[in-house]
């Protein structure tokens, strides 16, 4: 069984993805892939999971204790891994995972993106990265990269990095480069 680490808000957006991550998740429960996140039941972490748990998919949660306490842990959950700080489950979330996915988020998945790409970027790991640029989150971010390619501040973007801003083509995406 693959496993994609899915890093995403633990926030509900201004812009409709519910349907979107129906449909991601109905993906992930009928190719077998364990879904590996952050453990939450808040915003689109919630509702991602809540989805693949309905549809008989695997998931695995990697929380903190913090989180943990204050009763933010689904039930539903396969697997529970509570780390001690950010870092650490960052680094378990990364070992842990086939491949990552970026759905829209705000400062800590962004956090997640650059830490992920920077590891795929110095070779430290062999993983693509999907990135769902549903209603342009991460344009701005796209092109500031862009940017410091321009400006020699990076040699190149990694080939196994893909961008998708449907969930159609995040899913095509995946099939052609992952199953």
């Amino acid at each position: 069984m693959k496993s994609a680490g899915i890093f995403l808000s633990s926030r509900n957006p201004t812009f409709e993805i519910d349907s979107d991550l129906e449909i991601f998740a109905s993906f992930l429960a009928q190719k077998n892939i364990k879904l590996v996140y952050g453990g939450g039941k808040c915003g689109l972490m919630g509702k991602l999971s809540e989805e693949v748990a309905k549809n008989k998919g695997k998931i695995k949660g990697i929380s903190l204790p913090m989180f943990d306490d204050i009763g933010v842990t689904p039930s539903y959950l396969d697997e529970l891994e509570i780390q001690d700080n950010f870092y650490i489950r960052k680094k378990s979330l990364i070992d842990q995972s086939d491949f990552f996915v970026i759905m829209p988020g705000g400062v800590g998945t962004a956090d997640e993106f650059f830490d992920v790409l920077n590891h795929v970027a110095l070779g430290l790991i062999d993983k693509k990265i999907f990135i769902y640029n549903k209603n342009d989150c991460w344009t701005d971010l796209l092109k500031w990269l862009d940017k410091n390619i321009e400006q020699n501040m990076l040699s190149k973007m990694p080939d196994t990095v893909f961008v998708s801003d449907s969930i159609e083509g995040l899913i095509e995406s995946i099939k052609k480069n992952e199953i």
